[in-house]
């Protein structure tokens, strides 16, 4: 858990702004201390999950980010109920590109809800570890 920034959760509009609201988001709430090193690749995976939630879901969509110190958590979330929200086609022109998610995150995937839809992404800050920090190095010679 870091002890420096809370998790923080925004609303997001449900227009074509929402990926630059996102991204602004991103730059502005990560953690200063362990996420800023992430803040770019953050900021192209909040655009591609902000797209999706436009394109597939309906209103509200929450925008979430979560400081784990060694990871960045961002997770969107729609509302999903009802017939014409349509699934999120996955490697499809206008869909969620699986390979861009893939080389920029640890891990992704898409939850869904009775009412709701969260896709969601965890990013690699490379902060170190609060327990591995001031410990010496052991040398294998």
């Amino acid at each position: 858990m870091c002890d420096v920034t809370d998790a923080v959760m925004f609303e997001l509009p449900h227009t074509i702004q929402a990926p630059a609201e996102g991204r602004n988001l991103v730059a502005g709430h990560a953690c200063p201390e362990h996420a800023q090193a992430a803040v770019g690749a953050a900021q192209v995976v909040v655009s591609e999950l902000g797209t999706c939630a436009v394109l597939y879901g309906k209103p509200p969509i929450v925008l979430g980010l979560d400081c784990a110190v060694t990871r960045l958590r961002i997770a969107v979330t729609h509302r999903a109920a009802g017939s014409l929200v349509r699934e999120i086609p996955v490697d499809e022109d206008g869909g969620l590109r699986s390979a861009l998610l893939t080389r920029l995150a640890t891990s992704w995937g898409i939850e869904r809800g009775p009412e709701s839809r969260t896709l969601w992404s965890s990013l690699p800050t490379g902060a170190i570890p609060e327990q591995s920090r001031g410990r010496p190095r052991t040398r294998i010679l």
